[in-house]
């Protein structure tokens, strides 16, 4: 296995015949392979259902189906940084945000053992802000959003990249996403904080109002997107397990706990946003009553 990260991974080349090769002599690859991991039971149809639920929610992902070689399933990612040119495969330059701040691979996440302070949000928006158009930050706030809805506890900051060309930088698509929630071994902190909270689960409406101040962004904004995307989470879910159990892998078990999973904490994080709004409907009703003279219970 030939890429670095957790999970193991091998970039290959799909040719004209839909066969699977191994890149010889410097040629690009064109796929990253992924076998199912042997302490991530169903890790295939996970990571699938992840990225085809986002790709049905507007984000854009990679192309991605499963396969089976012998006993054992794997994930096929059709790489978005290799381009088809005249026949020739040629690769596009990227960083992830990890190399466009300058900090080495070790301190991808935020709390790391190097002593480096790993990228944080706040960070990857103000670099974002710099280098990128306004539609960028809105890209990379879905995808902050997202990766909490679908319960991405890995969401470091070499799972974000940028693409870079002649006419300026561009976010790139997402990747790496996998629910952890259903797996006992796989934490439940997120990799980067939300307004100093590490727990998806337990994020209120105040904190992603933090969030937003933070980043600079508009916080009713940041509110509506959030509550959208939870939204459309709920709406597209089943339809993406469908969609993932006819790829040629098939189905799993963890399949219908992942969507389960996810369809969950969209109800929780809808709950979360509903309870900041009433709070705010209930201040701006005292503070009616306070203006007309009468005694606020």
């Amino acid at each position: 296995m030939s890429l670095a990260g957790a999970q193991s991974k091998l970039a290959v080349a799909i040719d004209e015949d839909g066969r699977i090769c191994i890149p010889m002599n410097g040629s690009p690859s064109t796929h990253i392979l992924k076998p199912e991991s042997p302490s991530l039971s169903g890790s295939v149809q996970n990571e699938a259902f992840c990225l085809t639920l986002a790709k049905r929610m507007q984000i854009p992902t990679p192309a991605v189906t499963t396969g089976q070689a012998g006993k054992r399933a794997f994930l096929l990612v059709k790489r978005y940084d290799r381009i088809n040119a005249g026949g020739r495969w040629r690769r596009l330059h990227q960083e992830d945000y990890c190399q466009a701040l300058g900090k080495p691979p070790s301190a991808k996440y935020e709390a790391n053992q190097t002593g480096i302070c790993g990228p944080t949000l706040k960070d990857m928006f103000e670099l974002t802000r710099r280098h990128i158009s306004a539609t960028g930050i809105v890209h990379l706030l879905d995808m902050v959003v997202v990766n909490v809805l679908v319960c991405n506890t890995d969401a470091h900051a070499k799972n974000y990249s940028i693409m870079i060309h002649a006419g300026g930088a561009s976010l790139a698509p997402m990747y790496d996403v996998m629910c952890g929630e259903v797996w006992e071994n796989v934490t439940k902190s997120l990799a980067q904080k939300i307004a100093g909270e590490s727990r998806g689960d337990y994020l209120k409406g105040s904190h992603w109002r933090r969030f937003a101040g933070e980043c600079g962004l508009n916080p009713k904004q940041v509110i509506d997107r959030v509550g959208g995307l939870a939204k459309l989470a709920i709406a597209e879910a089943e339809a993406a397990a469908s969609e993932v159990a006819t790829m040629p892998a098939g189905p799993h078990l963890i399949l219908d706990q992942t969507r389960q999973a996810i369809e969950r904490r969209a109800h929780e994080i809808l709950a979360q946003l509903q309870e900041l709004e009433d709070k705010r409907n209930s201040k701006a009703f005292d503070d009616e009553v306070a203006l007309c003279g009468e005694e606020v219970p």
